[in-house]
């Protein structure tokens, strides 16, 4: 339990602080100004950024659209969903298909979804083949000997 002693030493320590975060709100409401963080160049960036793709990517009126480079330089051959241009064969989120997202831990390797730290075919990434008869563990060839 804290004592009335402790109390009236902190409030000692932070009354500064206090009364000059009132002075600065009230001289806010009194210029009649809104408080709020300023804007920054980079979120206006991401946000521009991401309507112009939506733009380009939409393939909902040509599906075609998402094999031309010009206007698709992102990749991704396959209209999901009438909207947005999807590479199926190595999107986690759209594998072999549009909207087949591979579980936990799993890797879309050529329209698979692949567990590429035990499978001696994918070991660590996609077609990294173990030599020989060599077992993958821990997504490395033959660990632990």
């Amino acid at each position: 339990m804290l004592s009335s002693y402790s109390v009236a030493r902190s409030f000692k320590c932070f009354w500064p602080f206090l009364f000059l975060m009132l002075i600065g709100v009230s001289n806010d409401f009194a210029a009649g100004r809104r408080v709020r963080p300023p804007e920054t160049d980079h979120v206006n960036f991401f946000r521009s950024a991401l309507r112009g793709r939506q733009k380009v990517l939409s393939c909902a009126n040509d599906p075609n659209v998402c094999w031309d480079r010009e206007k698709n330089p992102w990749g991704g051959t396959t209209c999901c969903f009438q909207q947005f241009c999807k590479d199926t064969v190595r999107d986690s989120n759209n594998c072999g298909a549009c909207g087949q997202s591979c579980a936990y831990g799993f890797v879309c390797c050529d329209g698979k979804c692949v567990d590429v730290r035990n499978d001696p075919l994918h070991c660590g990434s996609c077609f990294e083949e173990c030599p020989g008869q060599g077992r993958c563990s821990f997504a490395m060839c033959d660990y632990g000997g």
